[in-house]
């Protein structure tokens, strides 16, 4: 049986490289006046209006999406497209030193330091953008982020990531949680970060952030009660059915039990990790099978209910 296609109040505009000297590359989506035709992200197939004027009727919402370990910024470009077409500006960066060209810092202190600080600056560029500024509501701004991302938009959130729960966490677990544990910090690391702070953990908090949507989120291994004492925005976690890549127990449950209350929680049925990915190519397919793995929905009908879920909780938080 066919979807049923839903009605929306904008064309989806796209810009990417949005600034004259990236820091780091950033693709835009925005409400459009411009007619959609067809574009490829990274070989996959949409439609959007390249390079179209703002349409009327803004300022509008911002969300800034962080992607996961060795991701791109087009990954969550079938989130991105939805959300323009209904009012939001999107915006998705590609971190340095952990994206699909050059992961030297994947899943390592490093990144985790790193992320949060260029998720600032992109929103720091985009509120100093003449042509882009002004269409952005700035008292309505919301990160979001899978995987490593997830863990990026909680450190915005206020979350105090706690490097050395993470070197305990592996002293006991390297071998069964390779995972994480792969590039976890030595005690030089931690010596230089409570030089640093007075204590082992990485703070990054944006009092700009009003809220953030944390998707089969990383990191779990270094959340404790302590450190999410002082998050007080709204947050929406998503968690795969199956996550094949990060042990439930210490990731999506541990932020689960610490957030409970405090966060809404949802799983999606029949979604592993990469199901919020893009749909596979053949290319990726033959490539990249584990990227193309899900358990039991077809990615598109996991992506619909993400999108809707994404969209309401989005529209709450901004009705006030």
């Amino acid at each position: 049986m066919p979807e049923i296609e839903e009605k929306t109040a904008y064309h989806a505009g796209f810009r990417d490289r949005v600034f004259d000297k990236d820091p780091f590359p950033l693709a835009l989506w925005y409400p459009a006046r411009g007619k959609e035709t067809p574009v490829r992200h990274m070989g996959v197939a949409s439609t959007a209006a390249r390079n179209a004027g703002f349409a009327p009727g803004g300022p509008f919402p911002l969300v800034l999406i962080s992607h996961g370990s060795e991701g791109h910024r087009f990954v969550h470009f079938w989130l991105a497209e939805y959300l323009a077409r209904r009012g939001y500006i999107v915006a998705a960066l590609q971190h340095n030193g952990d994206n699909y060209l050059d992961a030297a810092d994947a899943r390592s202190l490093a990144i985790i330091e790193r992320r949060p600080l260029e998720m600032k600056q992109a929103l720091d560029l985009l509120l100093a953008q003449d042509d882009i500024a002004p269409h952005i509501d700035a008292t309505r701004i919301c990160a979001l982020g899978h995987s490593a991302g997830g863990a990026t938009v909680f450190k915005l959130a206020g979350w105090q990531f706690d490097a050395g729960e993470w070197q305990r966490y592996c002293a006991a677990n390297r071998d069964s949680d390779r995972v994480i544990c792969e590039f976890v910090p030595d005690q030089t690391d931690l010596d230089r970060l409570r030089g640093r702070y007075g204590v082992p953990i990485v703070p990054a908090r944006d009092e700009r952030i009003s809220a953030i949507i944390a998707i089969a989120p990383a990191f779990g291994v270094a959340a404790t009660r302590a450190g999410f004492e002082n998050v007080d925005i709204p947050m929406l976690v998503i968690e795969a059915e199956t996550d094949e890549v990060l042990l439930h127990d210490v990731n999506a449950a541990r932020f689960r039990q610490l957030l409970q209350g405090r966060a809404g929680f949802v799983r999606i049925k029949g979604a592993g990790h990469y199901s919020f990915l893009p749909p596979c190519t053949e290319y990726i397919a033959q490539n990249f099978p584990h990227l193309c793995r899900d358990f039991g929905r077809e990615r598109p009908h996991i992506h619909h209910s993400v999108q809707q879920l994404v969209a309401h909780f989005l529209d709450r938080v901004h009705a006030g």
